[in-house]
């Protein structure tokens, strides 16, 4: 059990993409980095959902995005002019891997079910250009991602798509010597994240961080930044995460008077609270696992510890927290439209009704990242079509990096998934009366994002799996 939950918080400290910004006025210059002007330069509202495309889901589109799946032109699915392994005239061979639910929910949760959903929604319009998505599924087990990488290798399926496991850093270079490549939900670690043959709906390259969060609290709360405090469980991934966090919010004016290791799993966080009591931390975020953070935060009411701000990552998008009345009051990111919200986006309500009406048995509740899954299903099917009868992996590849613009069709904020761009958005809920509220920007359905938001990490922190190995 302990092993497991240590597994929870390896990805929970990396699951932090956060989302765009529609004024860049509204918040203001950091300290240097960006600029406050007026006129025509500050950037413009991204919106999910919205008119074109069709209707929420048809043949003609996805929310705002044309439908990438659909019958051959001719009618017949032609003969490949080239192929890899996995492609038939009639079929391609997917595989999805990750860390199924068991005794502990993980936080992979929802994502195959969210890939079986997608398979069986596109292959309902006929496949791709004709040809129909065979999926399997593959469990990483938290700590077996190099044994399901081999697997999907030995099984010879055409690509990884929509992926998402603990430990993605074990089998990244085995996906790239196989000469897969991979459409995932998310990445974990640098191993994975700056694969070389690997494209990913929402981009989490290592080296940039999105400072649009840093930047809306430090023009909210410009006094509490100044005693910040970082909590998070000591495991070589967490601590990567957290000294990202440190080096840009540093950058963005920041001082953290207070920085804990904790151990990954603790009975009372009681002493850390008082510790920040005493220190007169006024501004507070944590990398763990939701049931630990709830620990933490539960010690701080105790106490009677209350920071002005209690930040806190996209992971903590989750029910969980609702739980525990300590959270009363915390901001948490997001980079998919809420759930709460799809009644504003059609791309949202689109995939709601394809994941109720899957076959996938014993279906958990939906989550945000069985969205990113559902995004990196398009994804890869828009290049796919685009490919053509052309189906050498290297090929989709190819056509998966032209791609600079993408939205899932208004599941989520704007990406460059191409270029392995980092975000440029970012959205806040609030944790209001036990439940969650948008906070900023507000209205709904969309996210604030501004070109200036991502800067360059200058830290050691790893490098991506390639052919040069």
């Amino acid at each position: 059990m302990k092993i497991r939950l240590i597994a929870l918080c390896c990805v929970l400290a990396l699951l932090t993409a956060a989302c765009g910004s529609r004024v860049k006025d509204d918040l203001g210059a950091a300290d240097g980095a960006g600029s406050s002007s007026g006129g025509g330069s500050g950037a413009t509202p991204t919106t999910a959902g919205g008119d074109g495309g069709g209707d929420a889901t048809d043949a003609n589109g996805f929310g705002t995005l044309a439908n990438p799946c659909g019958p051959a032109e001719s009618g017949t699915p032609a003969e490949p002019t080239a192929k890899d392994d996995g492609v038939s005239k009639d079929a391609i061979k997917i595989a999805v891997i990750s860390d199924r639910a068991g005794t502990v929910k993980v936080p992979t949760i929802s994502i195959e079910e969210s890939m079986v959903a997608f398979t069986e929604w596109c292959n309902g319009f006929g496949g791709v250009n004709g040809r129909k998505l065979e999926l399997t599924k593959i469990d990483s087990k938290l700590f077996s991602q190099l044994e399901a990488t081999r697997e999907a290798c030995d099984d010879k399926v055409f690509a990884i798509v929509g992926s998402g496991s603990v430990t993605d850093n074990q089998g990244a270079q085995a996906m790239v010597d196989c000469k897969l490549i991979e459409v995932p939900a998310y990445t974990v670690t640098p191993d994975k994240g700056l694969s070389d043959r690997l494209v990913a709906p929402l981009p989490n390259p290592t080296y940039s961080y999105n400072t649009g969060p840093a930047r809306y609290m430090k023009k909210q709360f410009p006094d509490a930044i100044k005693k910040a405090a970082i909590v998070h469980g000591n495991i070589e991934a967490v601590n990567i995460q957290a000294a990202r966090v440190k080096e840009a919010y540093e950058k963005m004016g920041y001082t953290f008077i207070y920085d804990k290791q904790t151990d990954v799993i603790q009975e009372s966080y009681a002493s850390e609270a008082k510790a920040m009591k005493d220190a007169g931390v006024e501004y507070f975020t944590m990398i763990s696992a939701t049931s630990e953070t709830a620990k933490m935060l539960r010690d701080m009411k105790t106490q009677g510890f209350e920071p002005k701000v209690i930040d806190l990552g996209q992971q903590f998008y989750d029910t969980d927290l609702l739980a525990e009345p300590g959270a009363e009051g915390a901001h948490v990111l997001l980079n998919t439209v809420p759930f709460e919200e799809a009644s504003d986006s059609p791309a949202l309500q689109a995939f709601l009704d394809a994941y109720e009406g899957s076959s996938a048995p014993n279906k958990p509740d939906p989550t945000s990242l069985g969205v990113q899954s559902f995004s990196a299903g398009l994804l890869f099917a828009t290049a796919l079509k685009a490919a053509g009868d052309d189906l050498t992996r290297d090929n989709v590849l190819a056509e998966l990096k032209k791609i600079k613009e993408w939205d899932g069709g208004g599941l989520h904020y704007t990406t460059d998934p191409g270029d392995n761009a980092g975000s440029d958005c970012f959205m806040y809920d609030r944790v209001e009366g036990g439940k969650f509220v948008r906070e900023f920007p507000t209205e709904a359905a969309t996210f604030e994002c501004d070109p200036d938001y991502p800067i360059e990490l200058t830290g050691d922190y790893g490098k991506g799996a390639s052919a040069a190995g």
